[in-house]
C-alpha cells in the first residue's frame, strides 16, 4: 500500500484563512517560528511514502534560508525530491525569478521511491505556470504530476485544456493532483476527467466534507488528487490539518496488475 498526501501549504505562514489573519501581513515575511516542526510532527504520524507540496519556500529570506523540501525529506527520512519554481523562464514572468521571496517560491514532490525522469511543462495562460512531471516504480511506473492553477477563470480554463492533453500523453498511470482554485465547483474539472479517464475517489471519504479551503470552515473544494483507473484507491480522505488556509489529502492506493494474482 502507498500513501500520497499532497498539501498546499502556503508557505508555513500559520493562517488558516480566516479574514482578519490576512490582517497580520507581516506573516507573508515572518511566519511563525517552528510551525514547520509542528508539520513534520503532524506528517510523522502518517508517515507518507509521497508527499506533494504546492506553496513552499526553498530556501528565502521568510524560511530563514531553509529549503523547506530538504527539511521535509530529512526529517520524513524520505529519500528522493525534486522542487521547481512556479514561474517560468520566459516572457515576462522571468522578472519573478529575481525578485526575492518570489524566486523561491516552489512546487515540490518529495518520495520514498526514487523520482526518475522528471520533465516540467509550462502552461501558456497564467501566473503559476510549472507544473512537475515525475516518475516513480512501485514497482509499476507511475507518473505524478503536481500544478497549481491560476486564480482567473478563463486562464483556469485554458490551463485544464493543456493538462487534458499533458495527461494523455503519459502512457503511464497517472496521479494528478495540486491547488486547482475551482471556485466554481468541480464542473471546472467536468472535462478534465471525460477526456483523460482520470477518476475522482474523494467519495470514498465518508467521514470529512469534501471541502478543502479555508482551513477553518472549508466552503469550497479547491485540491484534487485524480488517478487513472490501473490506480486502485483503497482510502480517501481531507485530514483536518490546521498548518495552513488549505486542507491537505491523502490517498493510499496500489496499482491494478494485469495478473490478478500478482501483488505489489
Amino acid at each position: 500500500m502507498v500513501k500520497l498526501i499532497c498539501y498546499n501549504i502556503e508557505y508555513c505562514e500559520g493562517i488558516e484563512g480566516i479574514w482578519y489573519q490576512y490582517l497580520k501581513f507581516w506573516k507573508i515575511f515572518f511566519p511563525p517560528k517552528r510551525l514547520n516542526e509542528q508539520l513534520v510532527g503532524a506528517l510523522k504520524k502518517l508517515k507518507p511514502d509521497i508527499l506533494a507540496l504546492v506553496e513552499v519556500d526553498i530556501g528565502s529570506f521568510r524560511s530563514r534560508h531553509i529549503d523547506e523540501v530538504r527539511f521535509l525529506e530529512e526529517k520524513l527520512q524520505l529519500k528522493s525530491f525534486v522542487e521547481k519554481i512556479k514561474y517560468p523562464l520566459k516572457g515576462w514572468l522571468k522578472l519573478f525569478h529575481h525578485v526575492p521571496i518570489l524566486d523561491k517560491q516552489a512546487n515540490a514532490i518529495i518520495s520514498r521511491y526514487t523520482i526518475r525522469d522528471v520533465r516540467y511543462h509550462v502552461f501558456h495562460e497564467g501566473t503559476k505556470r510549472v507544473i512537475i512531471e515525475a516518475t516513480v516504480e512501485l514497482p509499476q511506473k507511475v507518473t505524478l504530476l503536481l500544478a497549481h492553477l491560476a486564480l482567473g477563470k478563463k486562464a483556469r480554463a485554458q490551463q485544464i485544456k493543456e493538462l487534458v492533453r499533458i495527461v494523455n500523453a503519459i502512457k503511464n498511470p497517472v496521479i494528478l493532483m495540486g491547488d486547482f482554485n475551482t471556485f466554481n465547483g468541480e464542473t471546472e474539472i467536468k472535462d478534465l476527467l471525460k477526456k483523460t479517464h482520470l477518476k475522482d475517489m474523494i467519495s470514498l471519504d465518508k467521514q470529512s466534507l469534501p471541502l478543502t479551503e479555508p482551513a477553518w470552515h472549508p466552503k469550497k473544494r479547491l485540491d484534487y488528487i485524480l488517478t487513472s483507473p490501473q490506480i486502485k484507491v483503497k482510502k480517501y480522505s481531507v485530514l483536518n490539518f490546521h498548518f495552513s488556509d488549505h486542507l491537505p489529502l491523502m490517498i493510499d492506493f496500489t496499482i491494478k496488475t494485469k495478473d490478478a494474482h500478482k501483488k505489489m
